[in-house]
């Protein structure tokens, strides 16, 4: 028996791939609009399931715009004190993609964060790719088209 992939789907995981190439990220996640889990990189089953996690990716849908955050500060009125070493903290963007889902992503916050322009880049993408509803939307495509949108 073959596993059935939807074209919406195929359009994430390219979006993901896309993603990952641009931000450097090292961990990534695609879901659809009721927060199942498509497609995942280098995240853990206890990772995706997290109430933190649920929580931005649901924010990003909800409001259909861009999270930015990292993975320690949950209220900013808290944010000098964390219990998170220095080592671990990530920062993390999760991406709306309209009427299909999200992309989240995060690396190393030692890095550096995930310059807003990336964001806005990926955004535009994500929005256009999911308008066309495009069957062609590979990840050279949508490759392209990030380098050709300006924000």
């Amino acid at each position: 028996m073959r596993a059935v992939i939807s074209m919406n789907t195929t359009l994430l995981a390219n979006l993901m791939q896309i993603a990952i190439d641009q931000t450097k990220a090292d961990r990534a996640m695609i879901c659809d609009t009721q927060l199942a889990v498509l497609g995942s990189v280098n995240l853990d089953q206890t990772e995706i399931l997290s109430e933190r996690l649920t929580e931005v990716v649901q924010k990003a849908i909800t409001t259909g715009q861009p999270v930015i955050t990292n993975n320690a500060v949950r209220d900013a009125a808290n944010a000098p004190h964390t219990k998170t070493n220095f080592d671990n903290l990530r920062g993390v963007v999760v991406i709306p993609v309209a009427g299909l889902g999200a992309l989240y992503l995060d690396r190393p916050l030692k890095q550096g964060i995930i310059a807003k322009g990336t964001v806005d880049r990926l955004l535009k993408v994500a929005e256009l790719a999911a308008k066309e509803g495009q069957p062609e939307a590979t990840a050279d495509h949508l490759g392209e088209l990030y380098k050709q949108v300006s924000v």
